[in-house]
């Protein structure tokens, strides 16, 4: 199980690094970007849902 979290750590801080990344070779406008952070939001959370179902179904 500390494994399984050490894996979650590392894609979530890899995302976080890779968006950074490309922010920064392709910048954007303001309309786009308020746009993709409100994709971005419930790509999170659905995520976020998903690993809990996850962890529920482990325990």
């Amino acid at each position: 199980m500390v494994s399984n979290q050490g894996f979650i750590k590392g894609m979530a801080a890899g995302m976080v690094l890779g968006a950074c990344a490309t922010m920064l070779v392709d910048p954007i406008s303001d309309r786009q970007r308020h746009k993709m952070q409100k994709k971005t939001e419930g790509l999170f959370r659905n995520i976020g849902n998903i690993l809990d179902t996850a962890v529920d179904l482990i325990r």
